[in-house]
């Protein structure tokens, strides 16, 4: 499961519609809580897409290692880390590709958010898991925070 603030998830998608028709990309900062099987996002951490073929941003996506040593270090005073990453997928579903699960996946413990960009409007927001032999995702539940520790699901 992973629990986010609803203005974070309203974030990324902000970055994904401002990407479009390219890939966004980012990090998620939080915690891991329930022995592994939840993360709490407390900030996102957007980051340029690194991804270095000409013309091939707008359906790939890289994270330089700097960028993730760069959040790990500003959040370590709050006792935070990065437990999961962020991209979009302009005019395709919020579903990981091949390619993601070859390329963007290293940790089970992370949680992968895919957000679908359709016409330059974020559309869907969902999050994976990988898998502990690292051959496939799991869609994990997205948990909405509102102001005051509400909760409201993803619509």
């Amino acid at each position: 499961m992973i629990r986010l603030g609803v203005g974070l998830g309203e974030e990324v998608g902000r970055h994904a519609e401002r990407e479009y028709p390219r890939e966004c990309c980012g990090l998620l900062i939080g915690r891991i809580a329930d022995d592994g099987r939840t993360r709490i996002i407390h900030a996102t951490f957007p980051v340029e897409n690194a991804f270095e073929e000409e013309g091939e941003r707008h359906h790939r996506m890289a994270i330089k290692p700097l960028d993730y040593a760069r959040a790990e270090r500003l959040h370590a005073p709050e006792g935070l880390g990065v437990v999961g990453n962020y991209h979009s997928h302009p005019d395709h579903p919020a579903v990981p590709s091949q390619y993601d699960l070859e390329h963007l996946a290293p940790w089970p413990t992370m949680s992968y958010v895919v957000v679908s960009v359709r016409e330059g409007k974020a559309a869907d927001l969902r999050s994976w898991e990988l898998v502990e032999d690292g051959s496939r995702f799991e869609e994990e539940e997205v948990v909405l925070m509102a102001e005051g520790d509400e909760v409201s699901e993803w619509a």
